[in-house]
């Protein structure tokens, strides 16, 4: 018998965890024997003091057995590749939206299992719930039946799929405790590993909008990820991507999600545009299986292509009509669904002349979103879907006096708009427009 207690002062000791332990405090968490309060403190002597590789198979594997598994057999006898992509967030980070109907376009399916925001980053999830009707939130036989129907869709995480892992994603968001190798490891890996996945393809971010801001970091737990998935015999690759600026020119869920619905009818933010078609490229050749040579480069021309024909697009919609969503929400021309009842304020520039934007506090930003209401202080916390930042500069461009760094989508009457004007603006350093700037590479480095 274990004692919840002890096993928090051995870890709090930064002694070894054995397995049994582990096991025995992942289960009794799940199935609410040990409060919240308990795991709380184990998750911030994990995130103090670390577990090793022997710890974080436990606990991942822990995580696994806590609930319910898929199984897409059905769709293997057809020779239908099960294929997803993870990323670990970011302020605007929003390809999720645009790489599965790319990757169903490209004849595999797609069982994207998704998260909500975890400290300044929005999820997933959230986004989807932006768009009116859409569910977001299907049990586990509706989200099969989606699968097998339509060869894709979105779902978040429900009671009975990984339930340890869903309980501690929301507590670790509000208890300072998401900057950990091996609970970050163990969350996503054990909800893809549950996913019954032939290949995944990991965004693992870097930067200051990123949860591990340095690369050495972000390049570590991108090796982590890699090979707890080849240890399941999941076919994984990660991409190390720079999240110094925000991605695309919007962050908030309901003007990312329009952001997404631009790029999948041609137009749209050239990096998230860019990002999406590399990481799409990558799944692709993983769930092809694809070894022939200059594999990535014909899977970037088909992800292209399936962009400019519209297939994409229309992938999307037949998706989210599956899952409730009002198609008069997703044409171009109806933005009344994300306008009604706010404002657009511009931040502007304390400055006389042209300046350029030669870097962007992205961690700064994210904050500022939460205290806007796009984001969650306590788990328990409603989010406004509608609130969010857009028009934004980027790295390399210039601004001049009278023209907005960005605009805040405030809800009307907002009695902090002055303040959130100021810190936004902070957050945006200008220097000589003379000055050579530019933004670095989207993609740092390829983990295999």
């Amino acid at each position: 018998m274990f004692l919840p207690q002890e096993i928090i002062r051995k870890k709090r000791d930064k002694q070894t965890l054995t397995r049994e332990e582990i096991h025995f405090f992942v289960q009794s968490f799940a199935t609410g024997v040990i409060p919240d309060y308990q795991m709380a403190a184990l998750a911030m002597a994990v995130v103090l003091n670390g577990m090793n590789d022997e710890e974080t198979a436990s606990l991942l594997t822990a995580m696994i057995n806590s609930g319910e598994r898929m199984d897409w057999t059905p769709l293997r006898k057809q020779g239908i590749p099960c294929v997803d992509k993870h990323s670990t967030g970011g302020v605007g980070d929003k390809t999720s939206l645009i790489i599965l109907p790319l990757l169903v376009a490209d004849g595999l399916a797609v069982p994207m299992v998704a998260g909500r925001g975890l400290g300044h980053t929005g999820g997933t999830v959230d986004k989807l719930e932006a768009i009116p009707g859409f569910m977001a939130q299907p049990n586990s036989e509706q989200f099969r039946s989606w699968i097998i129907a339509r060869r894709g869709a979105f779902g978040a995480q429900t009671d009975s799929f990984v339930p340890a892992d869903k309980k501690l994603y929301a507590l670790r968001d509000v208890t300072a405790t998401v900057e950990s190798i091996s609970l970050i490891t163990a969350s996503i890996m054990s909800k893809k590993l549950a996913e019954d996945l032939d290949a995944l393809i990991l965004d693992v971010k870097f930067g200051s909008g990123a949860f591990l801001q340095s690369y050495g970091s972000a390049r570590e737990l991108a090796q982590s990820l890699v090979n707890a998935g080849k240890m399941a015999g999941c076919r994984v690759e990660a991409a190390l991507t720079n999240m110094d600026e925000p991605l695309g020119r919007t962050a908030g869920h309901a003007c990312e999600v329009v952001e997404c619905l631009d790029i999948l009818q041609g137009a749209g933010a050239q990096d998230t545009r860019e990002l999406s078609l590399q990481l799409a490229a990558r799944a692709a050749v993983l769930g092809h299986q694809d070894t022939s040579i200059g594999a990535h480069e014909k899977a970037y021309t088909r992800m292209k292509k399936h962009l400019e024909s519209g297939r994409a697009y229309d992938v999307f919609l037949k998706i989210a009509e599956q899952q409730g969503a009002h198609l008069s929400a997703l044409e171009r021309s109806n933005k009344e669904w994300i306008e009604s009842g706010t404002i657009d304020v511009p931040v502007l520039a304390d400055i006389q002349d042209t300046q350029r934007v030669e870097s962007i506090n992205t961690r700064a930003l994210g904050l500022l979103l939460i205290e806007m209401g796009a984001g969650r202080k306590k788990k328990e916390d409603a989010i406004d879907h509608k609130v969010g930042l857009v028009n934004m500069k980027k790295v390399g461009e210039t601004v001049t006096k009278g023209e907005p760094l960005c605009l805040l989508r405030l809800r009307k009457h907002d009695t902090h708009a002055d303040k959130l004007q100021l810190d936004a603006a902070a957050a945006f350093l200008l220097t000589d427009p003379k000055k050579q700037v530019s933004a670095k590479p989207l993609v740092a480095d390829w983990i295999k």
